[in-house]
């Protein structure tokens, strides 16, 4: 396998086919989640197997928002995929540890942030994530929004947050 870290603009025609093979409209469309409107990943965690096909994306972010009104700088996570042929095969689990590596050393960030659907619950839980039990605000074309279509979970870095309001103060990832 291999793993690259390209600035997120640049590497989205990489990663578009895909974002459309694992998420195609007719798939998007069922989603709780289908017709949020995300931010575009700053840097990407791409995953090459031995083939030299892409088979994995993670997507990062870096943000300054708030938590219980103090300012923090979250590290994100986002539009985590692998092709369905490939899953179960450790491309995610790499692709997310260079990810919180990068966030650590690199970014700097007080914490990770992402937000998944219950069944991915064990798969972050086991890398070292856990549930955020506070409300989490976003960005949405219509304004401020409570962000609840998918759960909240964070990793520690500086930072240990457990509950509280966390405001991203922009749009989800």
């Amino acid at each position: 396998m291999r793993i690259d870290i390209r600035p997120g603009d640049a590497a989205w025609q990489q990663a578009e086919p895909l974002f459309a093979a694992v998420w195609p409209p007719e798939v998007l469309a069922t989603l709780s989640w289908g017709r949020v409107v995300f931010a575009h990943a700053q840097q990407r965690v791409l995953v090459w197997n031995d083939a030299g096909e892409l088979v994995c994306h993670v997507g990062i972010h870096l943000r300054p928002a708030k938590w219980t009104e103090s300012p923090v700088r979250i590290g994100g996570i986002g539009g985590v995929i692998t092709r369905q042929d490939s899953r179960n095969k450790g491309y995610a689990s790499a692709a997310m540890r260079v990810a919180v590596a990068h966030m650590k050393e690199e970014d700097d960030a007080d914490f990770g942030l992402l937000f998944c659907e219950p069944h991915n619950f064990a798969f972050y839980h086991g890398l070292g994530w856990r549930r955020f039990a506070g409300p989490v605000f976003v960005e949405q074309p219509g304004g401020r929004v409570r962000f609840d279509v998918m759960a909240a979970f964070v990793f520690d870095l500086r930072l240990s947050p457990h509950d509280g309001a966390l405001d991203l103060c922009g749009l989800p990832w």
